[in-house]
């Protein structure tokens, strides 16, 4: 579920931002092109309510590294406030989850963005689907 957090969140910034900007889910520090954003999810957490559905928080910070040197902070609250315009809602698979604790600062030059999803799921697979092992079907051979 984070990999798909962290698509949606690249594909929303893509749709708003455009190809003339990168989009890194890893870290790729010596091949990095500016302008960036770099996509992290912070601890995330699955609280399971009963035997199939889990309630997930994704607390996420994106990085923002401009180009411009010269005006970074104009065009770093620019982003943001785009940024947090185009997080609002995401789409996990056909469900719109609308970002929390949305704000973003600027620390040395880079621009912070912190968002926290928060939403329901249920477990992928049925445990009542498991397979049992008839032992007496097992055949043994000796050499």
């Amino acid at each position: 579920m984070v990999n798909k957090v962290l698509n949606s969140i690249s594909k929303a910034l893509y749709t708003e931002f455009g190809e003339s900007y990168h989009y890194y889910v890893e870290d790729v520090e010596q091949a990095t092109k500016l302008p960036c954003f770099h996509i992290s999810v912070l601890s995330p957490l699955s609280r399971s309510v009963n035997r199939k559905d889990y309630y997930r928080t994704m607390p996420c910070v994106l990085h923002y590294f401009s180009d411009d040197k010269v005006t970074t902070n104009n065009n770093c609250y620019s982003i943001g406030e785009r940024a947090l315009e185009c997080l609002e809602y995401l789409n996990l698979d056909g469900q719109l989850v609308r970002s929390e604790d949305m704000s973003f600062t600027m620390v040395d030059d880079v621009l912070q963005i912190f968002l926290t999803y928060r939403f329901w799921t249920e477990k992928a697979e049925d445990l009542d689907q498991m397979e049992t092992l008839d032992s007496t079907e097992v055949s043994t051979k000796t050499t």
